[in-house]
């Protein structure tokens, strides 16, 4: 399968999904779900319906630490994301991924362990 993910990036949407969601605990991150809403659905420059993408949010407070870690944390995300969405991810869904302040100290193995875990029991 070959999804498209998609960076969520206005505030006002992750409020939204964050309201509506499921959510599942691992050590090191926290993961909301919901479905997408229609008008990301339809892709305007073809004029068709785009089936084959998710949509993921990233956010790392400062309770995780400072800037330097906030920024390799949220680097280490966004290769997990590539690296398992593809297989685990359902498309048109809506994730944020919410870092825990234990993602400073856990290795990659370990970050990729746990979204793993998360995506297969939110669905």
């Amino acid at each position: 399968m070959n999804l498209k993910i998609l960076t969520i990036q206005k505030s006002n949407e992750f409020k939204k999904i964050s309201k509506e969601n499921k959510k599942f605990h691992a050590k090191t991150i926290l993961l909301l779900s919901t479905t997408t809403p229609l008008f990301y659905s339809y892709n305007q420059e073809q004029g068709k319906n785009a089936k084959e993408f998710c949509r993921v949010g990233y956010t790392v407070s400062k309770t995780v630490g400072n800037a330097v870690i906030r920024n390799l944390a949220k680097r280490r995300l966004r290769e997990a994301v590539r690296n398992l969405f593809p297989q685990y991810a359902k498309t048109q869904f809506d994730y944020v991924v919410i870092a825990k302040r234990e993602i400073a100290e856990a290795d990659f193995k370990k970050i990729l362990a746990d979204l793993k875990f998360c995506l297969k029991r939110i669905h």
